[in-house]
């Protein structure tokens, strides 16, 4: 999941945690269970970095340097939730908790009466749910909603992800909700957060001793953070470069940069300065001001928008997850659809969102952090093994040591790593994943809303038995939407 204010308060011991969550943006904030199918891809997990030297100044420069953004920052109506989509040929199902955690200064409360899942368009078999960030500009979300409902009033569109693409269209130039006047602290809200991302993989880089001796300045591991999220705006993880994202013109970076330079500057000032920071680091400062806004890239807090059941032309149902970050010029942005269909093929999925470790560990057989832990303690065993092999070898010179050690490290180590990670993954899409998958192929529409009911349950229950603080709670909403039946409440509420 993205990063949310509170974050910075948790101190910076945290920051690998924050920063493992946000790598995962694209599943978090969703995490997909692979469909069943034969031949099926298998899961993947990233492993943990290993541990380095960890230094107590650079922790609490960075935690001040958070801190300070936070309050150029504050958001409210964070949601910490837990939803769940449950699809098969005949229905798909949604369970939302109705647990939201409000952010204002030092203040965090959890309030369990928050409503997140919606029928989008009464009469249509469409849904809504959100996860994220609660409001837009201090609007909830369910008023957006109603506005939409009662002002847009779409046709029957063929696709869901027309009513997706309708729906964030709408808050486009919607000055009734966003005026002008109050979109620069909207986009200093959308930049703070994309920083206080920037100060936290600096805090992974420290505590991980990735690429930095453990005598690094503050400075210069603050500035091999700012390269890698400076770079990794132009370049996907494929090499390709970076797209900028459909929703605003061309060139709407150059509006940004005339609009708002003098608010770039007062932040990164604000933020930035205690650290010295060289002229070519406070330049990449200024492009990623710019691109955080106009590039297919989410660092910032965001809301996930699930759009859920049939378009008329669509014969089975269909889950759409977009990604809504802020109102800048009017416009809002947001990402391109993530699709999860079911077809002929694919005749069962389930799709997580935000919050639900415990579902993840139900389904998949294994905690993710304790699966991180596993890939990255064996990856650091095999390394290290590398290591005491290759000394132990009469080698005759130190060149040689090293060419071997070289070449041990680049294809043996990749090699085991990658044999013991799929052996563990056919195992856990064998014993955990299909099983569960192939009941649910068959199952009555009842059936698939009490597994959603159950399963965003677990999340629940978790968090009351360990005494966490309950950002996933209170009652659970659930809506089956099929196509004979349409837009159905399972539970509710407050009921009805």
């Amino acid at each position: 999941m993205p990063e949310t204010p509170a974050a910075c308060r948790f101190g910076a011991s945290l920051a690998r945690i924050a920063f493992f969550t946000a790598l995962l943006l694209p599943l978090i904030a969703g995490i997909v269970l692979y469909p069943f199918r034969r031949g099926a891809s298998r899961l993947t997990a990233k492993p943990l970095a290993r541990a380095g030297n960890q230094t107590a100044s650079a922790r609490s420069q960075s935690a001040r340097g958070c801190d300070m953004l936070e309050t150029v920052g504050l958001t409210t109506g964070l949601g910490m939730t837990s939803e769940i989509a449950v699809l098969n040929q005949k229905a798909v199902a949604l369970a939302a908790d109705s647990a939201v955690t409000l952010v204002d200064g030092g203040l965090v409360a959890v309030r369990n009466d928050q409503r997140k899942l919606f029928n989008l368009i009464e009469g249509r078999p469409i849904g809504l749910m959100f996860f994220g960030v609660a409001d837009v500009m201090g609007h909830p979300w369910d008023q957006l909603i109603e506005h939409y409902q009662a002002k847009v009033k779409p046709p029957n569109l063929a696709h869901v992800t027309d009513y997706a693409t309708s729906f964030l269209g709408s808050l486009d130039n919607l000055e009734e909700f966003f005026p002008r006047a109050r979109q620069k602290d909207e986009y200093r809200r959308l930049l703070a957060s994309v920083f206080r991302y920037i100060f936290h993989f600096a805090q992974y880089l420290r505590d991980s001793g990735e690429n930095e001796p453990a005598q690094a300045t503050d400075a210069a591991v603050l500035d091999a953070a700012i390269e890698r999220v400076w770079r990794t705006y132009q370049v996907r993880d494929d090499g390709s470069p970076r797209p900028d994202l459909a929703c605003f013109p061309k060139d709407f970076g150059k509006k940004i940069a005339a609009d708002y330079g003098q608010t770039i500057a007062e932040t990164i000032a604000y933020g930035f300065s205690p650290f010295n920071l060289n002229k070519q680091a406070l330049q990449r400062l200024n492009d990623i001001a710019i691109w955080c806004v106009v590039k297919d890239l989410f660092l910032e807090d965001v809301t996930g928008l699930v759009f859920s059941g049939y378009g008329a032309e669509e014969r089975y149902p269909v889950v759409v997850t977009c990604y809504m970050s802020a109102i800048v010029g009017g416009i809002a942005k947001r990402g391109g659809p993530t699709i999860d269909a079911i077809d002929g093929d694919i005749r069962s999925r389930i799709r997580v969102f935000a919050d639900s470790e415990v579902t993840n560990a139900f389904i998949r057989g294994i905690d993710f952090n304790l699966e991180r832990r596993l890939y990255g303690g064996f990856r650091v065993m095999l390394h290290g093994l590398v290591d005491q092999l290759v000394e132990a070898l009469p080698l005759p010179d130190a060149n040689a040591r090293e060419n071997v050690r070289g070449r041990f490290q680049k294809d043996f180590v990749p090699r085991y790593f990658d044999a013991f990670h799929k052996m563990i993954a056919d195992y856990q899409q064998q014993a955990f994943i299909n099983p569960i998958l192939r009941v649910l192929e068959i199952a009555a529409k009842n059936e698939l809303a009490e597994t959603a009911r159950d399963l965003v349950g677990l999340n629940v229950f978790k968090k009351r038995i360990t005494a966490q603080k309950q950002t996933v709670g209170g009652a659970i909403d659930v809506a089956v939407i099929s196509r004979e039946n349409g837009f159905q409440w399972w539970s509710k509420q407050g009921g009805g």
